[in-house]
């Protein structure tokens, strides 16, 4: 019986051990988690400013692009951290539907601004909560088997 359940608890572990080093994630960093949290906040303080006018708001739209370069290229930086330095890529997109895009669309489209409920913040704010949101928990529980993609959007 013995010899019979070693082997077995063996090959579970070894499983285990196989499964894991499968799997490369960068380690959890503070400043990336950071950057993320911050950056969710002053970009969804500034859609919301998007009623008002694109000049009037430029030095705070050109500062929230900055920062996110720089957590870009800190996230691009780390090893095995695709996922997380994609996502910020994506977000800093100015042809994209999320932060950039929604900069480009505003400075462009609507350099006046848009009414306080107008679709285009609703459908902006809800795109880019649920980006945020997963970055957040990407960076959170980086080397976990967390599934921060089953975030609901």
């Amino acid at each position: 019986m013995f010899l019979f359940y070693f082997p077995k608890k063996a090959a579970l572990f070894a499983l285990a051990l196989l499964l894991a080093a499968c799997t490369n994630y960068a380690d959890y960093s503070l400043q990336a988690y950071t950057y993320a949290t911050e950056a969710k906040a002053k970009t969804l303080k500034l859609v919301s400013k998007a009623n008002g006018s694109y000049s009037a708001n430029r030095a705070a739209a050109e500062a929230l692009l900055l920062d996110m370069d720089v957590a870009y290229e800190f996230a691009n930086g780390i090893e095995n951290n695709e996922e997380a330095a994609d996502i910020w890529d994506k977000l800093r997109d100015p042809d994209g539907n999320l932060v950039g895009g929604f900069l480009t669309a505003w400075r462009t489209e609507f350099p006046g601004g848009v009414s306080a409920d107008s679709a285009f913040i609703t459908e902006f704010k809800k795109n880019i909560t649920f980006s945020f949101d997963r970055l957040i928990c990407l960076e959170a529980n980086k080397g976990q088997a967390t599934a921060c993609a089953d975030i609901e959007q």
